[in-house]
Parts: C-alpha cells; structure tokens; sequence
C-alpha cells in the first residue's frame, strides 16, 4: 500500500485484514484503517474442488464450505475443509486452493513431516497452522482451535468459530504459546522446557503467515509487540529490496525486517523497532535479519520451504526427537 508518491505506508494489521491479505494478494483494500462493517457469507462450492485439494492429506475430506469475507467494499473467499481422523473425530483446515504457492508449500512440508518423524511427534504451532499440520500427517499438535478471547469483534469471533470447527475448550494453550511467542527467547524455551512432555519429539512450526495473527497474538499475551508492515507494489524486485531496506532503518538503532512476497502485489516488508522486540521469540524464529546470525540453541532448524522460507519447523532440545 503507498501513497501517490510510491512511499510505502505504515499500517498496523486488523486481525481480519492481515489474514485475508495471506489468501490473496490482489485483497489489498481489506487493509483499511477505518475498519468499515465486517461481513460474511457461505457460498456454495463445487465439487471438484474437493478432488483437486484432496491428495496429500493424511484424511479424507468429507465436506467444502466456501465463506466469503467482506469489509468495505473488498471481498475475498475462504474455503474449509472438513474431515474425520482415524478416531472417526470431526475436524476442520483452511486449504489454500486458490494460491498455488501456499497450498505446495504447505504440502511439501506435511510430506516432510510424514517422511521425517514419527507418529510419537508432538507440535506446536498457532491454531490454524496446527490444523494444516494435523490434516496433512496426522500428527499430533498442542492446541488445535482458536480462543475466543482472542476475538473482540463479535463478527470476527463469529465467522472465526465456524472456520474452526469452534473454539478451544480450555483456552490456557492459546494463552501459554500467545505468551511464549511474546517473551525473550531464551527464557521462553526455559519455560517451556519444563511444560512440554520430555518424552516426545517436540517440534514448534512457525509460517510468515503468522505476523498476520498479531493481533490475536497481542490479544491473548495482553502486549503489544513491535512490529510493523509496509507494502511494496510491484515492480523490479532489486528496487523494491532497497525501498524496503531505507524504510527498515528508519528512525531505529538496528534495521531488522523481512520481506514477504505478495504473487501479483509486489511485497509485504517487515521491521521491528526496539531492541526488546528483536528479542522475542516470535521474531527469533521467524527469518528477520537481525534474528538469522543468531541461531538459538535450543531451537534447531530442520525444515525450511523453498519459498521465501514461508514455513520453517524447529525441533525443540528437550527431548531425542530429530527431523
């Protein structure tokens, strides 16, 4: 997003808007600051959709639902996927059928999953990637729905409830990872070293997808973090890197930022501004430039997409589990 000068302009992301702009590049007018009504409705959804989003999951889809979001006068759709485990349990995940690039990035890394640990692994991520996980390998998670308080919004709240398939009954995971992902790395994974099972593999997933839930992040953590984000529309990449850099370094001691590639809209960039958000977890984890020379050492990477490292998986050294 920029002015009519092609300066980027700042922006703290809505919850709605930041998730929606990660379904589509081309939803850019759902970043508006003024918030107009929020909406949504079901559409109906063909059936070959389902054969084109079937393969690769560990279960089979048993029904599509198609929402389609609207706040202003931008729209973008949504669509669910629901199924059953091997527990004959119902589940829900938001599939990505549209966007090519997310929906192989996330295959390859559920095929990687499936190839590389097994079925004692344990997971942790944020609702809705946890979700993709457990619906691409099977494998367990530590939180697989949303927290209500988490929502505000009543409109929000509502349409994310249905997304999910409803809310975590005991929100106190949601809560623990909010908090874990806002506190100084390392005492963070201290903390969690004492509250995760020490006798499974524990992996923590992290997407560039997630700066889009800052605000249920922030929400649940009861801190705002840091952070914030720019848009770059298209153009030569090499310019847009350098825009992007000048604006990082822009009333702060360190640049550090990342840069989030938009098919079709130019970039999303990236910056914290103070020396205590760099520290955090969430930024240590996710590939901002001040966080890749300082790996941490009970954190291991083992998997990184190919695509602009969208997703990466650390293993946690709290136990024997390798990836």
């Amino acid at each position: 997003m920029a002015d009519t000068t092609g300066r980027p302009m700042r922006f703290r992301l809505a919850r709605l808007a930041g998730f929606v702009l990660v379904l589509t590049g081309g939803a850019i007018l759902l970043y508006d600051r003024f918030r107009p009504a929020f909406s949504y409705e079901e559409l109906p959804i063909a059936e070959a959709e389902r054969t084109a989003l079937e393969p690769g999951g560990a279960f089979p889809i048993t029904a599509l639902t198609r929402y389609n979001l609207r706040r202003g006068e931008a729209s973008v759709p949504l669509t669910v996927a629901d199924y059953r485990d091997g527990q004959n349990q119902s589940h829900r995940v938001i599939l990505f059928p549209a966007d090519r690039l997310r929906h192989d990035s996330w295959r390859a890394a559920g095929d990687a999953i499936v190839r590389h640990t097994n079925g004692n692994a344990l997971f942790l991520a944020w609702w809705d990637d946890a979700q993709r996980i457990h619906f691409l390998s099977g494998r367990d998670t530590w939180l697989d729905r949303p927290t209500a308080a988490a929502f505000p919004d009543d409109g929000e709240r509502s349409l994310w409830g249905k997304v999910a398939g409803g809310f975590a009954t005991v929100p106190a995971s949601s809560r623990r990872l909010a908090r874990w992902l806002t506190m100084e790395a390392d005492a963070a994974l201290e903390e969690m070293k004492t509250q995760l099972p020490a006798e499974r593999p524990v992996y923590l997933l992290v997407c560039l997808d997630d700066l889009a839930r800052l605000g249920e992040i922030e929400t649940l953590a009861g801190i705002r973090l840091p952070f914030e984000a720019a848009r770059f529309p298209g153009g030569e990449l090499h310019s847009q890197i350098a825009a992007v850099q000048q604006w990082a370094r822009r009333d702060v001691d360190q640049a550090s930022y990342l840069v989030q590639q938009t098919p079709g809209a130019g970039v999303q960039a990236w910056r914290i501004t103070t020396p205590q958000g760099r520290d955090t977890l969430l930024a240590r984890l996710l590939p901002f430039t001040t966080s890749l020379t300082r790996p941490l050492t009970q954190a291991q990477p083992v998997y990184q997409s190919g695509w602009g490292s969208h997703i990466t998986i650390y293993a946690l050294n709290f136990g024997e589990g390798k990836m």
